[in-house]
């Protein structure tokens, strides 16, 4: 796969690590990360456009491609593989640089996208989803846990509390024991990773955060006492607020049968102020879009535009999606554009500050990853293609 190497890219408007902007002359690369120097490579014309860092999606599903499980077994291996292929350069073509995939991926796909066979973020991967199978036994938990990470697991994803299907004003119970949370992190950390927890509300997310899970996903019911405690462990929370107008949609087809309108409705309105909450508390936010399907690969960056809706500021909103996502999944050189950094960067058509910018697929004009452009598959061409001097 031939790659172009990127020495500069001259007059953009360039954000800063606090999510703001500012006109810069030239940025500079050489050898894959930012610089006050240039090597060889092409002079890209960034006039008229604006330079973010690579975003992060600390929540995605990459090797799905349906919203439910029966399509995707009736799918053959190998239009799954094609499928997922498609995803993973989608994902990273939309702007999205480093993805953790909360279940599903597995090590060999991960080997296949760090070998570059495989065009794709860099991918860090869960492999299982742990939930009430395998909850209310100590033994069966550490015996799950055990074997996700035998297969390559660098993140622990345990599913904590019932999702859509609750119904309307239920109060939410944990699936998992308090002792049940600290089995898993005690048996992650040992072996280098780390818990994200899928909890929608109530007493998992307390008992979560008090195991020392590293994020707390959706927390749509998260009260301000979670918030806070939350914050002062250092967690950090991943809304995921798009999915569930998508979710809301299916409903409204039939495509989800069974789930009440006034069910998604309420999630809605909760989750909102939920980010109000988290913001409120100083808990972290980072960006997850729980992204799983054709129709949503490749469009991450939507979930900027509803963090901001939500109540972030688009400064707020766009270190969420870079340089608190890169912290999160410890990659200390990601998410700012800054000398030594990782070279990953997004060139925008439109406003950044403006939410409907990330509404439109047309608004990425080009994304540079350690320093190359990632090639654009044919009918993928950007909205404007930056200018090579």
């Amino acid at each position: 796969m031939t790659r172009t190497s990127v020495a500069s890219i001259r007059g953009a408007l360039v954000m800063d690590a606090g999510g703001g902007f500012a006109p810069v002359d030239r940025v500079n690369v050489s050898t894959g990360r930012f610089s006050r120097t240039s090597t060889g490579g092409v002079d890209l014309d960034g006039s008229g456009l604006w330079l973010i860092p690579g975003v992060y999606d600390c929540h995605t599903h990459l090797s799905w491609n349906d919203f439910h499980r029966a399509d995707r077994d009736r799918r053959s291996p190998a239009e799954r593989r094609a499928l997922t292929a498609r995803a993973l350069g989608d994902t990273v073509r939309g702007g999205v640089v480093g993805a953790r995939d909360a279940g599903g991926a597995d090590r060999a796909l991960q080997a296949d996208v760090e070998a570059g066979s495989l065009l794709g973020p860099r991918l860090q991967i869960s492999v299982d989803m742990l939930g009430p199978e395998t909850a209310g036994n100590e033994d069966r938990v550490r015996a799950a846990v055990e074997s996700a990470l035998d297969r390559g697991a660098q993140w622990i994803k345990l599913i904590a509390t019932e999702s859509i299907g609750s119904p309307a004003g239920a109060e939410l119970g944990s699936h998992f024991s308090d002792r049940e949370f600290r089995i898993a992190v005690d048996l992650a950390a040992a072996r280098g990773a780390r818990v994200l927890v899928h909890a929608w509300g109530g007493r998992a997310v307390s008992a979560a955060i008090d195991a020392g899970v590293a994020s707390i996903e959706h927390g749509i019911f998260l009260t301000p006492a979670q918030a806070a405690q939350a914050a002062a462990a250092q967690l950090t929370f991943v809304p995921t607020l798009s999915i569930y107008h998508f979710v809301r949609g299916l409903i409204l087809d039939g495509t989800v049968p069974g789930v009440p309108l006034v069910r998604i409705d309420e999630v809605i309105i909760a989750h909102r102020l939920a980010v109000a909450t988290a913001h409120e508390h100083g808990l972290a936010i980072a960006l997850g879009s729980d992204f799983a399907t054709t129709l949503q690969h490749g469009t991450n960056l939507t979930e900027i535009g509803a963090l901001m809706r939500a109540g972030l500021s688009s400064a707020e909103a766009l270190t969420a999606a870079t340089r608190t996502g890169a912290a999160l999944l410890g990659i200390r050189d990601g998410g700012v554009i800054a000398d030594d950094y990782l070279a990953d960067a997004v060139l925008l058509s439109s406003d950044p500050t403006d939410p409907a910018t990330f509404e439109s697929p047309g608004s990425v004009a080009a994304v540079m990853m350690g320093g190359t452009l990632v090639p654009l598959e044919p009918g993928t061409s950007p909205h404007r293609t930056p200018q090579q001097q």
